[in-house]
Protein backbone atom coordinates (compact mmCIF):
# COMPACT_ATOMS: atom_id res chain seq x y z
CA UNK A 1 0.00 0.00 0.00
CA UNK A 2 0.91 3.38 -0.80
CA UNK A 3 2.62 5.46 2.00
CA UNK A 4 -0.03 8.94 0.61
CA UNK A 5 -2.73 8.50 2.29
CA UNK A 6 -4.65 10.46 -0.25
CA UNK A 7 -3.60 7.96 -3.35
CA UNK A 8 -4.66 5.03 -0.73
CA UNK A 9 -7.78 6.79 -0.18
CA UNK A 10 -8.92 6.98 -3.82
CA UNK A 11 -7.33 3.46 -4.45
CA UNK A 12 -10.45 2.38 -1.61
CA UNK A 13 -12.76 4.65 -3.11
CA UNK A 14 -12.24 2.89 -6.57
CA UNK A 15 -12.04 -0.42 -5.12
CA UNK A 16 -15.54 0.15 -2.99
CA UNK A 17 -17.22 1.21 -6.71
CA UNK A 18 -16.13 -1.70 -8.37
CA UNK A 19 -17.30 -3.66 -5.61
CA UNK A 20 -20.59 -2.18 -5.06
CA UNK A 21 -21.39 -2.38 -8.80
CA UNK A 22 -20.51 -6.48 -8.52
CA UNK A 23 -23.02 -6.28 -6.11
CA UNK A 24 -25.92 -4.20 -7.63
CA UNK A 25 -25.38 -6.94 -10.54
CA UNK A 26 -25.36 -9.92 -8.50
CA UNK A 27 -28.99 -8.44 -6.85
CA UNK A 28 -30.13 -7.76 -10.27
CA UNK A 29 -30.27 -11.03 -11.25
CA UNK A 30 -31.41 -12.48 -7.69
CA UNK A 31 -34.74 -10.53 -8.17
CA UNK A 32 -34.52 -11.23 -11.87
CA UNK A 33 -34.71 -14.73 -10.75
CA UNK A 34 -36.88 -14.62 -8.40
CA UNK A 35 -39.66 -13.32 -10.89
CA UNK A 36 -39.32 -15.87 -12.94
CA UNK A 37 -39.52 -18.62 -10.54
CA UNK A 38 -42.94 -16.85 -9.85
CA UNK A 39 -44.19 -16.68 -13.78
CA UNK A 40 -42.72 -18.60 -16.02
CA UNK A 41 -43.87 -21.88 -15.51
CA UNK A 42 -47.19 -23.14 -15.45
CA UNK A 43 -47.28 -25.00 -12.72
CA UNK A 44 -45.54 -22.59 -10.55
CA UNK A 45 -48.50 -20.12 -11.85
CA UNK A 46 -50.81 -22.33 -10.59
CA UNK A 47 -49.63 -23.02 -7.62
CA UNK A 48 -49.78 -18.89 -6.93
CA UNK A 49 -52.81 -18.55 -7.74
CA UNK A 50 -54.55 -21.63 -5.81
CA UNK A 51 -52.43 -20.28 -2.38
CA UNK A 52 -52.98 -16.50 -3.13
CA UNK A 53 -53.38 -15.17 -6.32
CA UNK A 54 -54.01 -11.43 -5.86
CA UNK A 55 -51.05 -11.46 -3.22
CA UNK A 56 -48.75 -12.53 -5.72
CA UNK A 57 -49.80 -10.60 -8.71
CA UNK A 58 -48.85 -7.70 -6.09
CA UNK A 59 -45.31 -8.92 -6.06
CA UNK A 60 -45.09 -9.67 -10.01
CA UNK A 61 -45.88 -6.18 -9.77
CA UNK A 62 -43.61 -4.76 -7.62
CA UNK A 63 -40.35 -6.76 -9.28
CA UNK A 64 -41.29 -5.91 -12.44
CA UNK A 65 -41.20 -2.25 -11.39
CA UNK A 66 -37.78 -2.78 -9.42
CA UNK A 67 -36.11 -4.68 -12.44
CA UNK A 68 -37.43 -2.15 -14.98
CA UNK A 69 -35.90 1.04 -12.34
CA UNK A 70 -32.37 -0.85 -12.22
CA UNK A 71 -31.85 -1.83 -15.46
CA UNK A 72 -32.83 1.79 -16.26
CA UNK A 73 -30.18 3.14 -13.70
CA UNK A 74 -27.44 0.64 -14.19
CA UNK A 75 -27.76 1.39 -18.12
CA UNK A 76 -28.26 5.24 -17.55
CA UNK A 77 -25.94 8.26 -18.43
CA UNK A 78 -23.08 9.02 -16.76
CA UNK A 79 -24.27 12.38 -15.63
CA UNK A 80 -28.28 13.19 -15.07
CA UNK A 81 -28.73 17.27 -14.48
CA UNK A 82 -24.90 17.47 -13.67
CA UNK A 83 -25.03 14.80 -11.15
CA UNK A 84 -23.01 11.72 -11.44
CA UNK A 85 -25.22 8.60 -11.87
CA UNK A 86 -23.65 5.10 -10.36
CA UNK A 87 -23.79 3.51 -14.02
CA UNK A 88 -21.78 1.95 -16.55
CA UNK A 89 -21.20 4.75 -18.53
CA UNK A 90 -20.21 6.46 -15.38
CA UNK A 91 -17.61 3.86 -14.20
CA UNK A 92 -16.18 3.24 -17.64
CA UNK A 93 -15.53 6.82 -18.18
CA UNK A 94 -14.01 7.44 -14.86
CA UNK A 95 -10.28 8.81 -15.51
CA UNK A 96 -9.44 8.07 -12.07
CA UNK A 97 -9.86 4.31 -13.16
CA UNK A 98 -7.24 4.61 -15.94
CA UNK A 99 -9.29 2.06 -18.10
CA UNK A 100 -6.55 0.80 -20.96
CA UNK A 101 -8.63 0.88 -24.08
CA UNK A 102 -8.80 -2.82 -24.75
CA UNK A 103 -11.00 -3.34 -21.78
CA UNK A 104 -13.25 0.21 -22.84
CA UNK A 105 -13.74 -1.94 -25.94
CA UNK A 106 -14.60 -4.64 -24.84
CA UNK A 107 -17.57 -3.39 -22.06
CA UNK A 108 -18.70 -0.91 -25.61
CA UNK A 109 -18.56 -4.40 -27.29
CA UNK A 110 -21.54 -5.86 -24.02
CA UNK A 111 -23.17 -3.10 -24.01
CA UNK A 112 -23.79 -3.51 -27.74
CA UNK A 113 -25.30 -6.69 -27.81
CA UNK A 114 -28.28 -5.35 -25.41
CA UNK A 115 -30.60 -4.85 -27.97
CA UNK A 116 -32.16 -0.94 -28.43
CA UNK A 117 -35.65 -2.52 -28.41
CA UNK A 118 -34.73 -2.67 -24.21
CA UNK A 119 -32.21 -0.03 -23.50
CA UNK A 120 -32.81 2.93 -26.11
CA UNK A 121 -32.85 5.89 -24.25
CA UNK A 122 -35.66 7.35 -26.32
CA UNK A 123 -37.50 4.40 -26.90
CA UNK A 124 -36.09 1.28 -25.52
CA UNK A 125 -38.74 -0.73 -23.18
CA UNK A 126 -37.04 0.36 -19.71
CA UNK A 127 -37.04 4.01 -20.31
CA UNK A 128 -40.33 4.22 -21.98
CA UNK A 129 -41.50 2.54 -18.70
CA UNK A 130 -39.17 4.65 -16.39
CA UNK A 131 -40.38 8.12 -17.65
CA UNK A 132 -43.96 7.39 -18.64
CA UNK A 133 -44.93 5.35 -15.68
CA UNK A 134 -42.83 4.23 -12.93
CA UNK A 135 -40.77 7.69 -12.45
CA UNK A 136 -44.15 10.20 -13.03
CA UNK A 137 -46.73 9.20 -14.51
CA UNK A 138 -47.68 9.77 -18.14
CA UNK A 139 -51.42 11.05 -17.94
CA UNK A 140 -52.31 9.47 -20.93
CA UNK A 141 -50.75 6.47 -20.61
CA UNK A 142 -52.04 6.00 -17.17
CA UNK A 143 -55.98 6.99 -18.22
CA UNK A 144 -55.70 3.91 -20.76
CA UNK A 145 -54.30 1.69 -18.25
CA UNK A 146 -52.82 -0.01 -20.81
CA UNK A 147 -49.87 -2.90 -19.85
CA UNK A 148 -46.11 -1.45 -19.25
CA UNK A 149 -42.97 -2.30 -18.07
CA UNK A 150 -43.11 -5.55 -19.47
CA UNK A 151 -39.88 -6.76 -21.43
CA UNK A 152 -39.65 -7.85 -24.81
CA UNK A 153 -39.25 -11.67 -24.82
CA UNK A 154 -35.35 -12.26 -24.29
CA UNK A 155 -34.19 -8.72 -24.38
CA UNK A 156 -33.81 -8.67 -20.41
CA UNK A 157 -32.10 -12.09 -20.59
CA UNK A 158 -29.03 -10.56 -22.95
CA UNK A 159 -28.76 -7.72 -20.82
CA UNK A 160 -28.36 -9.55 -17.54
CA UNK A 161 -25.59 -11.23 -19.65
CA UNK A 162 -24.17 -8.06 -20.50
CA UNK A 163 -23.64 -6.81 -17.26
CA UNK A 164 -22.55 -9.64 -15.40
CA UNK A 165 -19.88 -9.79 -18.20
CA UNK A 166 -19.35 -5.88 -17.47
CA UNK A 167 -18.89 -6.56 -14.14
CA UNK A 168 -16.22 -9.41 -14.39
CA UNK A 169 -14.53 -6.80 -16.74
CA UNK A 170 -14.15 -4.21 -14.03
CA UNK A 171 -13.58 -6.78 -11.31
CA UNK A 172 -10.85 -8.45 -12.98
CA UNK A 173 -9.08 -5.18 -13.94
CA UNK A 174 -8.90 -3.72 -10.75
CA UNK A 175 -8.50 -7.07 -8.35
CA UNK A 176 -6.59 -9.22 -10.91
CA UNK A 177 -9.41 -11.69 -10.52
CA UNK A 178 -13.37 -12.26 -11.59
CA UNK A 179 -16.00 -11.88 -8.45
CA UNK A 180 -16.97 -15.32 -8.81
CA UNK A 181 -20.20 -17.59 -10.06
CA UNK A 182 -23.35 -15.04 -8.75
CA UNK A 183 -25.26 -17.30 -6.72
CA UNK A 184 -28.91 -17.26 -7.37
CA UNK A 185 -30.44 -19.25 -4.57
CA UNK A 186 -30.36 -20.48 -0.92
CA UNK A 187 -32.14 -20.45 2.00
CA UNK A 188 -35.67 -19.17 2.40
CA UNK A 189 -35.23 -18.27 -1.44
CA UNK A 190 -38.41 -18.14 -3.75
CA UNK A 191 -37.95 -22.30 -3.84
CA UNK A 192 -38.54 -22.70 -0.43
CA UNK A 193 -41.85 -20.30 -0.58
CA UNK A 194 -43.22 -22.53 -3.52
CA UNK A 195 -42.35 -25.54 -1.13
CA UNK A 196 -44.09 -24.39 1.87
CA UNK A 197 -47.03 -22.91 -0.27
CA UNK A 198 -47.17 -26.92 -1.77
CA UNK A 199 -47.43 -28.19 2.15
CA UNK A 200 -50.10 -25.79 2.90
CA UNK A 201 -52.25 -26.44 0.07
CA UNK A 202 -51.49 -30.09 1.30
CA UNK A 203 -52.73 -29.13 4.90
CA UNK A 204 -55.58 -27.22 3.44
CA UNK A 205 -57.02 -30.71 1.74
CA UNK A 206 -56.00 -32.78 3.96
CA UNK A 207 -57.37 -30.54 7.17
CA UNK A 208 -61.07 -31.09 5.07
CA UNK A 209 -60.99 -34.77 4.01
CA UNK A 210 -60.14 -36.22 7.63
CA UNK A 211 -62.15 -35.94 10.27
CA UNK A 212 -60.63 -37.66 12.72
CA UNK A 213 -57.44 -35.35 12.76
CA UNK A 214 -59.13 -32.04 11.98
CA UNK A 215 -58.72 -31.38 15.98
CA UNK A 216 -55.34 -31.97 15.58
CA UNK A 217 -54.38 -30.27 12.36
CA UNK A 218 -56.06 -27.14 13.56
CA UNK A 219 -53.88 -27.27 17.40
CA UNK A 220 -50.62 -27.98 15.16
CA UNK A 221 -51.81 -25.32 12.87
CA UNK A 222 -52.22 -22.96 15.76
CA UNK A 223 -48.72 -23.73 17.24
CA UNK A 224 -47.02 -23.02 14.26
CA UNK A 225 -49.15 -19.85 13.04
CA UNK A 226 -50.49 -18.49 16.59
CA UNK A 227 -51.00 -14.87 14.61
CA UNK A 228 -53.26 -16.44 11.79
Amino acid sequence: MSSNPKANEDKTRLDEIVTQFSGAVHELKIYHYTLKQLVDAEEDRMLLQRAAGRFFELIRDVLVNYLNLEFSKLLGPPKSCGVENFSVENILNDAEFGWSELLKQSVNEELSRIPLSFCDRKNGAIYTARNKYFAHYDKEVFLAKGVIGEFPEGDDEKALTALENISNLFYEARFGEIRGDMVLTGAGDVHDLKKYLCRGLAFKKLFHERGADVQRLYELRKEQCPHL
